[in-house]
């Protein structure tokens, strides 16, 4: 059975395997645990039968967010979990009384971007040789009134 949860320490080695094995540049166990005791950092993995197959991590500072991952197993891809974990991060940012949410995707990542669009994100600038130094990132930010 499919749950979204809050991060906790239980399931913190699942979402080091998503990000080990989804992320170029994988944040070390040691990087994850900071910063889940960050005050401003928010959490939420999503757990297939008890185990997690994706997650996506934000920071919030007073009504802002900034969502800094979203990753998915390969496997469970395209089946609308990355949906289903940015839907839950936006009622979180709405609850909250968020003004906005920003984020960075690579400008190859189509299919990001075209989710992060169908949950009213729009393109707002570009970040040059952003990642890698060799590929740039489109800043993309939904405003809530």
């Amino acid at each position: 059975m499919m749950k979204i949860t809050p991060l906790t320490r239980e399931n913190l080695d699942g979402v080091c395997q998503v990000e080990n094995l989804c992320s170029s540049h994988p944040w070390s166990r040691e990087s994850l645990q900071k910063d889940i005791a960050n005050e401003h950092a928010v959490y939420f993995c999503m757990e297939d039968d008890g185990v997690v197959i994706g997650y996506i991590s934000m920071w919030s500072l007073r009504g802002e967010g900034n969502i800094n991952n979203l990753a998915v197993l390969p496997q469970y891809r395209r089946q609308g979990h990355g949906r289903a974990l940015l839907t839950c991060m936006i009622d979180h940012a709405v609850t909250h009384r968020f003004s906005f949410l920003t984020l960075e995707v690579r400008s190859s990542n189509l299919g990001a971007i075209r989710l992060y669009e169908s949950c009213g994100f729009r393109q707002v600038g570009l970040r040059k040789k952003y990642y890698d130094h060799s590929e740039d990132a489109i800043l993309m930010t939904l405003t809530f009134s």
